[in-house]
């Protein structure tokens, strides 16, 4: 499917309110056309009535006025070409009417031409010249009234669907974001996809309104002063006609260029995005580090990459306005030039009213027709951020569902890991058949040094991955065929990364499971020894935390994430390094509230401090992504293995630091 079908694709639901706008701009484009053509004749009347004298006629030819009724004065065929209130067909002995008899189809422009006039001329014609521009007047606004209205509408409803595309086609991103796997996340840039969210959207928005809102109008606009023009004066027209092959050859090289600049500057606004919430989401070892410096450069040089970029691709897009431009002017020149001689000379087959009309038309044509120009040049700047947009949609998530998962009833007897190997990259083994259970009720603690592949583990048993041998299953049961929201609703997990949203302490507390009474709230809260510090703050509950949970301490951060594993109640807990990051005092009470939240649970932890994990069930040693060692904290030291070496060294730490 194209980028371009699937990018209307997304107008579909709005189908009525497109149709609507349509027709209002055809309408709207119709109106214009006639208050054009509405010119000729009003300012002929203007002439006759004010002076008695029509000036584009030789001096010898006059109206003069009886009363406030014209008096025609000299012979009818010169009276007809003068006047454009008067319903009269050109004489047959005239070379123009030789010419459209001897071409098919053009003696009936003639008749259109003539009908249009008859048709003005019943509509304002009066028992005197007054009454009659009253009524031309009248008219006028009528068609000026009717024009604006359905400018409004057309602009209105496009504009509803505009906003409506802009915000399906964002939720449609983000609820892919939420089904992606999470390595997707490990291989993108944050600014990259927050860039596809907003401004990406943005710009394919602005080429669906274009595609519709003035593709509609334009096209509708220059086809009808195309008509007026052909009708009055078909030779002038196609004269007129050179230029287009030039044109639109002109258009399709600058569109070209235009899509591939387009994507480029799309780029390098991700990379802004980037550095800016990098810049953020780090201001505090940005400020440690002293580094603001630094960082205004990185800032500086990623605008002005975007800055070059979106210069190439400007210089390109406005190069076709004043080439466009000037081609107009030469033919419109040439054409006033060519027909304006030969109404002052009466050599031509138009009369005044027809000449001015044509003039207005050809110049009024100039603005649609540069419209349309540019259409194809800022279709192509969408299609660039379609691209990447579709990418993100497209993208297939590695972690799916089997078609027949089964849903788990709870935790009943053991996680079993059973050779289990995985690896981030081909050949790059990070686990390698590893094996071992976990009963249910025990607390097993994983240690080793740092990359063995510990938080690899855990990361497997709720399916952020899968591994690429072996299998891990639960009561006995793969967990690839079992469905990810009965998996992950069996699991709390508190990482040394606390993760907090700008949101207040109850709705972080609160967060997947918003059914909770307050009695529970507070509860888990006293239980993850986070109550006491939470009555201390200016709203208590409804403190916000600000991002990240800023205002906050990094123990205080620690006890709110277990308080909110605590109130979802799971059967397995995953605890990876979460006090390696606080001070003593932190980590005491921390602690505490970890040895609150695994009473009678299903525990994995991931310990960088081995003297917390000393009373688990059972210690397996990780090393190179292998395991090395499996016992309780006594039997490993007895073997005197790794986990005895890393146990020594941290506790001589611990006694040269006392």
């Amino acid at each position: 499917m194209s980028l371009y079908t699937r990018s209307f694709a997304f107008l579909k639901p709005y189908w009525l309110r497109i149709t609507t706008a349509s027709l209002s701009a055809l309408l709207y484009s119709v109106f214009s056309a006639l208050l054009i053509w509405m010119l000729g004749p009003l300012m002929m009347a203007l002439f006759d009535v004010s002076s008695g004298v029509n000036p584009l006629r030789s001096p010898g030819e006059q109206v003069y006025q009886n009363g406030s009724i014209p008096v025609v004065t000299q012979p009818d065929s010169i009276a007809a070409a003068s006047n454009p209130l008067a319903s009269s067909t050109l004489p047959s002995t005239m070379p123009s009417s030789t010419v459209d008899g001897a071409i098919p189809g053009v003696g009936a422009l003639t008749e259109i031409k003539e009908s249009i006039k008859a048709g003005v001329e019943y509509l304002v014609e009066a028992d005197t010249a007054l009454d009659t521009l009253f009524n031309f007047g009248l008219l006028i606004i009528f068609i000026v009234v009717a024009k604006n209205a359905f400018n409004y509408l057309q602009r209105f409803h496009m504009a509803f669907v505009q906003e409506s595309v802009a915000r399906d086609l964002r939720n449609t991103i983000f609820e892919k974001y939420q089904k992606l796997s999470f390595d997707y996340f490990h291989t993108q840039r944050t600014g990259s996809l927050m860039s596809r969210v907003t401004n990406d959207v943005l710009i394919l928005n602005q080429s669906l309104d274009v595609g519709f809102n003035h593709l509609v109008s334009d096209v509708s606009l220059v086809a009808l002063l195309g008509g007026f023009l052909l009708i009055i004066s078909w030779k002038l027209t196609l004269m007129a006609m050179v230029t287009l092959p030039i044109l639109v050859w002109f258009i399709y090289f600058i569109g070209k260029k235009i899509r591939k600049y387009s994507g480029r500057t799309q780029e390098r606004m991700a990379d802004i995005t980037t550095v800016l919430e990098e810049n953020i989401s780090n201001m505090r070892l940005v400020k440690a580090f002293g580094a603001e410096e630094r960082e205004i450069g990185k800032f500086h040089s990623a605008t002005n990459r975007y800055f070059k970029a979106l210069l190439k691709m400007v210089r390109v897009r406005h190069l076709s306005s004043p080439i466009n431009d000037t081609l107009a002017s030469i033919v419109g020149v040439v054409l006033l030039m060519f027909a304006g001689s030969a109404v002052m000379t009466g050599s031509g087959d138009m009369d005044a009213s027809d000449f001015f009309v044509f003039i207005v038309a050809m110049f009024s044509l100039i603005k649609p027709a540069k419209s349309l120009s540019t259409i194809h040049a800022r279709l192509q700047e969408g299609m660039a951020a379609a691209e990447r947009v579709f990418s993100a949609i497209d993208t297939e998530p590695k972690i799916i569902e089997a078609p027949a998962a089964i849903s788990l009833r709870g935790f009943r007897d053991k996680i079993t890991y059973q050779n289990v190997c995985f690896e981030y990259i081909p050949g790059g083994n990070v686990l390698s058949d590893v094996s071992f259970d976990v009963r249910r009720g025990e607390v097993v603690a994983l240690v080793g040094p740092s990359g063995g592949g510990k938080s690899t583990l855990v990361d497997l048993l709720p399916r952020f991955y899968d591994p690429q041998g072996g299998s891990v299953s639960i009561d006995g049961e793969d967990i690839r065929n079992v469905t990810l929201g009965s998996l992950r609703a069996l699991m709390g997990i508190v990482t040394q990364e606390t993760f907090l949203f700008n949101d207040t302490v109850r709705g972080n507390i609160l967060y997947g499971v918003e059914s909770a009474s307050e009695d529970e709230i507070i509860q888990a809260a006293s239980a993850a020894h986070a109550h006491g510090f939470i009555m201390e703050l200016p709203e208590k509950y409804e403190t916000k935390v600000g991002a990240r949970g800023v205002r906050l301490s990094g123990g205080q951060r620690q006890r709110l994430a277990i308080a909110r594993a605590l109130l979802r109640n799971p059967d397995i807990l995953i605890f990876d390094e979460a006090t390696s990051a606080l001070d003593t005092e932190s980590e005491h009470h921390v602690q505490e509230a970890i040895n609150n939240l695994m009473k009678n649970r299903t525990a994995l932890v991931i310990a960088h401090r081995l003297s917390t994990i000393r009373n688990a069930d059972r210690i397996i040693t990780i090393d190179r992504g292998r395991v090395v060692e499996m016992g309780t904290h006594e039997e490993l030291l007895k073997v005197g293995g790794l986990y005895s070496r890393l146990y020594n060294m941290q506790f001589r730490k611990l006694e040269t630091i006392a």
